[in-house]
């Protein structure tokens, strides 16, 4: 792992660095930026479940003061409570309703509305999901049940997140690699520095780690940057030309001289 983090350091810092790269095994640049992957992406699980795990504390402390005992049965859902039930807060409603009376959220910005047989989710005017109940055998809804979900949801989800991010990551990763291996050729062309398809994309999976790094530590500090697609892009093309001419061949102090003793005038 020693050497996987230098090649990081010299993939960020040194464009020398590139005429090496270049002519590596097509393998050993796959490793390289799934190892680079997997880490930002290892990364950000750490800080996402520790948010999960945060909001499900103070969920847990909402629904015991706001929550009443709610029970499944075969897919029925009953309520101890007077209904219609409600509760505001923040911009956010909960009703629940098991007689009929209400059987939409109709009117309200987001919230949860439980019906006798189904649950209706609604985030805003574009976004509204209802699920059955009638595949929920049994399930009571209380303190003991908020407080076993809050101790063992971090460890439900991680793998999924991990997994998922995983995936996302490697689909976005190597779209932009093969999209901006265009730009890379016309570098390549341009500068006139003769290079095969194979070393544009080596090249290209190691000058995107600054681009990549920077995305991880503005996702892993919560800061949103207006325009970042750009932001992303031009650094990963001021790195991927400033590769490409690092690896112009210059000639040697020996040729010089033998062009020189080559072109003698009569």
């Amino acid at each position: 792992m020693k050497a996987f983090f230098q090649e990081i350091a010299k993939a960020v810092r040194d464009f020398k660095f590139y005429k090496d790269v270049k002519d590596f095994q097509i393998s050993k640049s796959m490793k390289y930026i799934f190892l680079l992957i997997f880490l930002i992406t290892l990364v950000l699980t750490v800080r996402y479940s520790y948010d999960v795990r945060r909001g499900l504390d103070i969920a847990v402390d909402w629904a015991k003061i706001n929550l009443p005992v709610i029970e499944i049965q075969n897919g029925v859902a009953s309520v101890d409570v007077k209904q219609p039930y409600r509760v505001e807060e923040e911009g956010f409603t909960l009703i629940i309703d098991t007689t009929g009376e209400v059987t939409s959220l109709d009117g309200y910005d987001k919230g949860i509305l439980l019906m006798k047989n189904k649950l209706v989710y609604k985030e805003g005017d574009v976004k509204t999901e209802t699920y059955d109940l009638s595949n929920v055998a049994a399930l009571r809804i209380d303190e003991n049940f908020m407080n076993v979900l809050s101790k063992n949801i971090t460890w439900i989800l991680f793998p999924f997140m991990l997994i998922g991010m995983f995936l996302y990551f490697c689909v976005a990763r190597f779209l932009q690699i093969f999209i901006f291996s265009i730009i890379s050729l016309a570098a390549s062309s341009i500068t006139n520095v003769k290079l095969r398809y194979k070393q544009l994309f080596n090249i290209g999976v190691y000058a995107i780690t600054p681009s990549a790094i920077l995305g991880g530590l503005l996702a892993l500090f919560g800061i949103q940057l207006p325009l970042f697609g750009l932001l992303f892009a031009g650094l990963y093309i001021a790195y991927l030309i400033m590769a490409i001419m690092a690896c112009k061949e210059t000639p040697s102090t020996a040729d010089i001289k033998s062009d020189t003793k080559g072109d003698v005038s009569p």
